[in-house]
């Protein structure tokens, strides 16, 4: 990725900033829908309500999930609860899930339509293992009044991956045969580290690269082909995709790489062992 030379004006620069995000690389439809079941834990349920003045219509409940080898939810369900009385005597449903730090219309979200149902009793305790090692905090998986539902069968994916990304159908097919990114397993406490300690860093590459100032820079979320950015200029709020210089798999690679970006646009401000110190931690 090379670098943008800002205008002459503010409206060059936005201009500039504007062809920049256009063709900035990112995931393919598919792996990002993936990607973001992969890493979100709570999404909302729709279900058909089966009684009282709402029967027949969609009831929406927040409820924690776990995502199955092929990106499909698996949720732990209280008897008591309003949907799990729907789903036993309607198991048609959608389900929708938010971006990370998903604020408004211009962040990712996919929904999920079709059939969840009640685990088998045999697959029970299998899957209960697996849900409780994605979620190890939710000890009440264990309680007897909760059992595994799982969305085996979806019909439909719709995912929405923010303004200009809008409104993109993706196959159930798709969704499960696509991986999730491979940087999922470390992406989150890079993101973390990026922004508690080397804020200033993340304002230089957005300048360097994309030819725009800004007065803030939030790493939101990273994959194999780039960083995702929440900006704040002039008190305006706007996304930024900052492409790598090539694509990564490895945490190694990926370190390498944030470390070529620190230093390309801290030409001038940092010695070398200063901008390897940017991602030391990485």
């Amino acid at each position: 990725m090379q670098a943008v030379q800002s205008g002459t004006s503010e409206q060059q620069d936005y201009e500039a900033f504007d062809q920049h995000q256009s063709s900035a690389a990112r995931l393919e439809f598919a792996e990002e829908a993936r990607t973001l079941l992969e890493v979100a834990r709570i999404g909302t349920l729709s279900t058909l309500a089966s009684d009282g003045a709402a029967s027949g219509f969609p009831s929406g409940s927040v409820v924690e999930y776990a995502p199955d080898d092929k990106g499909r939810p698996i949720f732990m369900l209280s008897s008591i609860s309003p949907h799990t009385k729907h789903l036993r005597k309607d198991s048609r449903c959608s389900f929708t899930v938010l971006g990370p730090a998903f604020r408004d219309l211009a962040d990712a979200r996919v929904s999920l339509t079709g059939h969840a149902s009640a685990m088998p009793q045999e697959r029970q305790d299998a899957v209960k293992l697996m849900y409780k090692s994605k979620n190890p905090e939710s000890f009440w998986a264990d309680f007897g009044d909760f059992k595994p539902f799982y969305m085996e069968e979806v019909v439909a994916v719709h995912f929405n991956g923010g303004f200009g990304r809008a409104g993109r159908k993706v196959t159930p097919e798709e969704i499960m045969s696509t991986p999730a990114d491979p940087l999922v397993p470390f992406a989150s406490h890079v993101v973390q580290h990026m922004n508690e300690d080397h804020a200033d860093s993340l304002i230089a590459m957005v300048k360097h690269f994309t030819g725009l100032t800004v007065d803030k820079a939030h790493l939101v979320a990273l994959d194999r082909l780039g960083m995702d950015c929440v900006c704040i200029k002039d008190k305006g709020r706007m996304k930024c995709r900052l492409p790598y210089t090539r694509s990564v798999t490895t945490r190694g690679e990926l370190r390498a790489v944030i470390v070529e970006m620190s230093k390309a646009a801290q030409v001038g401000k940092l010695s070398e062992g200063e901008a390897m110190q940017v991602t030391s931690e990485v």
